[in-house]
């Protein structure tokens, strides 16, 4: 049987790219970007709003996000920025 190993030497189930620890800590390291870009309120993107998508838990998009209708201003071009916090 081969051990599957991470980067990091440890070891890790051959079905995940990472083992636990490596995991936990991309998780953390991803999650504190969010919450800086969260802090300033706009889209690193196109300089928009920031608004909450209520469907899940921590998911933040650009309120030019979406089609026709759904923007908060439709003839403004269309911004496709979305996060998700992980807590």
């Amino acid at each position: 049987m081969t051990v599957s190993k991470c980067s990091c030497g440890r070891r890790k189930s051959q079905h995940v790219p990472y083992c636990c620890k490596c995991t936990a800590e991309r998780t953390e390291r991803r999650n504190a970007e969010c919450r800086a870009i969260l802090a300033t309120g706009k889209c690193p993107e196109c300089g928009s709003a920031l608004k909450r998508n209520l469907s899940l838990s921590g998911w933040w998009q650009c309120e030019q996000y979406g089609t026709t209708g759904f923007r908060a201003r439709d003839n403004d071009p269309q911004c496709s920025f979305q996060m998700v916090i992980v807590d």
